[in-house]
């Protein structure tokens, strides 16, 4: 019987508690990390797609930069210039030549 109650006091002080929220996907540091090339371009769907699920993930994309946090507008922006420079970079084949 003490079992129960104590199995009962430890279940139901488990369900209380909220799970804590945290940001899903890369996070900043690695964002700004990864770098745009020309060999992305015979890959840029892919490309893309990854950075706009990241944004995904991190809550931002389609969000107003003004309703964002500092950091997460930054993670956003970080994110459109990723992709804006496979979409204006890929349609410019020497624009990543060195």
């Amino acid at each position: 019987m003490k079992i129960l109650v104590i199995l009962t006091m430890v279940l139901t002080g488990c369900a209380s508690t909220l799970p804590v929220k945290t940001p899903g996907g890369i996070t900043l540091a690695q964002l700004e990390h990864l770098q745009v090339t020309n060999s992305d371009c015979a890959v840029i769907d892919q490309r893309i797609n990854y950075v706009e699920n990241q944004l995904r993930l991190r809550g931002t994309f389609g969000m107003n930069p003004e309703d964002l946090s500092e950091e997460d507008r930054r993670y956003n922006s970080t994110g459109k210039i990723i992709i804006w420079s496979l979409r204006i970079g890929c349609n410019n084949p020497t624009r990543y030549q060195k």
